[in-house]
């Protein structure tokens, strides 16, 4: 009597890209803790922002907040749809929303540099363009991560290896607009 064993197809619970992403997004959460209890160590007890700096716009940058916000939804909408075999055409809007965001931020700080706002200008400025462009960074980085996400993700049926770019290069996106309230009620509202 002869027995065949067939091996079996083992899936993994969680693709190597996102372990991978895992650890990436392990040390950024690192690097923007300590870039913030720095921020928060050298504002404690002066004058938070110092007389003569510009306001920063709050309102606009509630509204800039929303607009990044809402690309966590067209993300995570385009990861369900995609998982259907549909729904490309999300991962163009979240893309579309993650260059507003930033065209918004840059716009907001040429008026800022005009209004005398610069690095050497005092240590809020220091503070407020390394914290916004460390985000600032991580956005664009984060856009360049979906638009290889765009052209590399099977164009027919979803298979094993794209849902696993997928999931990463999302996890990837979820931390860049998770980062930005934290950022924006320190560093705009406090």
């Amino acid at each position: 009597m002869e027995i065949t064993i067939h091996p079996q197809v083992k899936r993994k619970i969680i693709s190597d890209e996102a372990i991978g992403m895992s650890f990436l997004i392990a040390t950024e959460i690192m690097f923007f803790a300590g870039l913030i209890s720095a921020y928060i160590v050298n504002k404690a007890g002066v004058s938070w922002p110092p007389a003569g700096q510009p306001r920063l716009p709050v309102e606009i940058t509630a509204i800039n907040t929303f607009i990044l916000l809402s690309s966590a939804f067209t993300i995570y909408s385009f990861k369900k749809k995609y998982a259907e075999g549909k729904g490309k055409s999300l991962l163009v809007v979240t893309l579309l929303i993650g260059l507003a965001f930033v065209a918004i931020q840059g716009i907001e700080w040429i008026k800022l540099l005009e209004f005398g706002l610069t690095t050497t200008s005092s240590l809020y400025g220091a503070f407020f363009y390394t914290l916004i462009g460390a985000h600032g960074f991580h956005v664009i980085v984060g856009l360049i991560i979906l638009l290889y996400l765009l052209f590399s993700v099977n164009k027919k049926l979803p298979d094993e290896k794209s849902l696993g770019r997928i999931a990463a290069c999302s996890m990837y996106w979820y931390f860049v607009v998770g980062i930005w309230p934290v950022l924006y009620i320190l560093v705009y509202l406090s």
